[in-house]
């Protein structure tokens, strides 16, 4: 054997050979005999980037991770006298490292003893790293499928074979695929159903299938889930379509959302009509509150004062109505403005409730101010009673009551909180439903009510001002919410609303766009002895005060006034006049820097004469 190696080598050496030179230099693979220790023997060509490298070991050429492979692979070729194929990484021919080759180990036998091996390698470098890049790519491929959580389906056309993925059944609700056709059609929302067959006729026919959605069949829980469809088409031999398919992805969040963002643009429209009409509507009352509270006091008679009464009434709606819409109301949080705010919204419900349910309320007359104000507590208490008749009107029991008690609570240390009860009896809330009822877009109503808003808004208001949403249910019947609200020092009051107001020559200038409500202001005003200007805008104000600003004392100017409003006209004014600025106004803004106080539309008599006197007398102290 050692002779036949010796030849072999001889041979590819020889210059006289060409054929058997051409063939070892010419092979696809490095061809070699080595020991088997793995010292070289014999090599078919000189190595590129090593040269002659007889009587070097293979290991020399080959990644340590890989010797242990390779020398087991001998140990076996030389047990078992059979060829043996392993895969190892070793250096490229011309010396770059990194490649791996699948070897074949051929052993060389003389009389049962093996003198060497035959090595035929094989650089299967880009198979492996094509391999490898497909591996990776079906990796990211699944992942992505994974995180857009999207179920596949197919569709043979001809046997109306359906195949459908593990996840498409989850969505879908249901444990096995459907038999065919039709009855996946039976799994679709029944007003979708005509839309879903016109898609899929139209992608049968002229082989485009489009992008559409759609909802399921009604679920358990009422709620419709919707789907994004997305597939294709695969046109059989004879050219039609044999096959369609594709994927499912649910878009019930989104739409959720969607529905979520378009309440909220319709709120903020209702926001900014309902503002306008206030205004317009306050003018109104305006005029008439002072003139009827005049009435009942001259003449005092009954329809005057029940005049008068709805009147009120009719301004505490309008106030209500703007703290639904989110603005702001002049209404101080006291003790007084705590109780008739209750009450307030005891109307608002009468109002709106259906006739079958029964409501009640009481308020302790120890009831104090509480921490948060007077907006965000009537949004509170509208939203849980809301609820509970929401919860009544879908209740087939035999009463249908909901009871408000609000209690002063004295607690150790001398704080107070004051505590308002809603207790309805309906149905009940279930406990797994009721750990989730404050998160937000939570909801169990239908999607004609659906917010889901309602009291993760509640309590996120509550804790702000340290105050506590808490919810009680038993089952079958009643649910009590609890707002607890920290109660705020008593104040004495600063004035004496009772007090007669009497002017003493002072000059008042009246600003409002509204002709009749300057009237009215300025009557009440001449005849408790003031001298009063008026102007029906800005620019007509500043013209007044450049003829008579250094008479005038104070100015009382509306914030509501087409083109300039009374704060965007506040500096102006001001530059002419020292006089002090009352802001008349029904929508109260966030800052009113620069004014000396503010009378919310519309006012009283006794409003109107207690706020003008203050502010004089604050400005005489000076």
């Amino acid at each position: 054997m050692r002779e036949r190696i010796g030849q072999l080598e001889a041979a590819a050496t020889r210059d006289d050979d060409p054929i058997l030179r051409a063939l070892y230099e010419h092979a696809p693979s490095f061809l070699a005999v080595v020991s088997p220790e793995g010292r070289h023997i014999a090599t078919g060509r000189t190595s590129e980037a090593y040269g002659n490298v007889i009587g070097r070991s293979v290991y020399e050429f080959t990644d340590p991770s890989s010797h242990e492979t390779t020398k087991k692979a001998f140990e076996r070729a030389c047990a078992t006298r059979e060829p043996v194929v392993y895969e190892v990484l070793a250096n490229g021919e011309n010396g770059e490292p990194g490649h791996t080759y699948r070897v074949r180990a051929v052993p060389l036998c003389e009389k049962d003893e093996v003198r060497g091996l035959l090595l035929v390698p094989t650089d299967i470098t880009d198979h492996v790293r094509l391999e490898r890049s497909l591996i990776e790519s079906t990796e990211a491929l699944r992942l992505a499928v994974d995180a857009s959580r999207m179920g596949f389906w197919r569709w043979e056309v001809a046997d109306n074979r359906v195949e459908w993925d593990d996840r498409l059944l989850a969505l879908f609700e249901t444990s096995s695929t459907p038999a065919g056709y039709e009855e996946y059609l039976a799994l679709i929302h029944p007003d979708d159903r005509d839309h879903v067959r016109g898609v899929v006729t139209e992608a049968w026919q002229t082989g485009v299938y489009r992008t559409f959605e759609h909802r399921i069949a009604s679920r358990a829980d009422g709620d419709d889930k919707w789907f994004l469809c997305v597939g294709t088409t695969r046109r059989g031999p004879n050219g039609d379509v044999a096959t369609l398919q594709g994927g499912v992805l649910d878009i019930t969040e989104k739409k959720s959302l969607a529905s979520h963002l378009w309440r909220a643009e319709r709120a903020q429209t209702i926001s900014q009509l309902s503002s306008g009409f206030a205004h317009n509507f306050n003018n109104l009352l305006a005029v008439i509150v002072p003139h009827l509270e005049m009435a009942a006091e001259h003449q005092k008679g009954e329809a005057a004062s029940a005049a008068l009464e709805a009147s009120l009434q009719a301004r505490d709606l309008v106030r209500s109505m703007l703290a639904l819409a989110g603005r702001r109301s002049g209404e101080e949080t006291t003790p007084g403005a705590t109780r008739e705010l209750v009450y307030r919204v005891e109307a608002i419900c009468r109002m709106t409730f259906s006739k079958e349910i029964s409501l009640t309320t009481s308020v302790e007359p120890d009831v104090g101010a509480v921490t948060l104000p007077s907006i965000d507590l009537e949004q509170v208490l509208l939203n849980l009673l809301f609820n509970a008749r929401d919860a009544l009107e879908a209740w087939d029991g035999p009463e249908r009551r909901i009871d408000v008690a609000v209690a002063r609570v004295a607690e150790e240390g001398g704080c107070a909180q004051v505590h308002f009860r809603v207790t309805d009896t309906g149905p009940g809330i279930p406990e797994e439903i009721r750990s989730r009822i404050f998160e937000p877009f939570f909801t169990t109503k239908t999607s004609q009510r659906r917010a889901g808003l309602g009291l993760a808004s509640s309590l996120a208001r509550v804790q702000a001002v340290a105050g506590k949403l808490e919810v009680e249910s038993g089952q079958p019947s009643k649910t009590t919410f609890t707002l607890i609200l920290p109660e705020l020092p008593s104040q004495s009051p600063s004035h004496d609303p009772s007090a007669h107001a009497i002017g003493h020559r002072e000059t008042i200038l009246i600003v409002d766009d509204e002709p009749l409500v300057r009237g009215v202001v300025r009557r009440l005003l001449e005849s408790e002895g003031y001298r009063v200007h008026e102007a029906g805008s800005a620019a007509e104000a500043r013209d007044v005060l450049g003829r008579v600003g250094s008479t005038v004392d104070v100015i009382i100017l509306d914030q509501s006034m087409p083109r300039e409003a009374g704060l965007e006209a506040l500096p102006s004014l001001l530059s002419l006049t020292n006089a002090a600025v009352i802001l008349f106004t029904g929508l109260v803004p966030d800052a009113a820097t620069g004014a000396a106080a503010i009378l919310e539309k519309p006012a009283m008599a006794t409003d109107i004469f207690r706020v003008v006197r203050e502010v004089l007398d604050r400005r005489h102290a000076r």
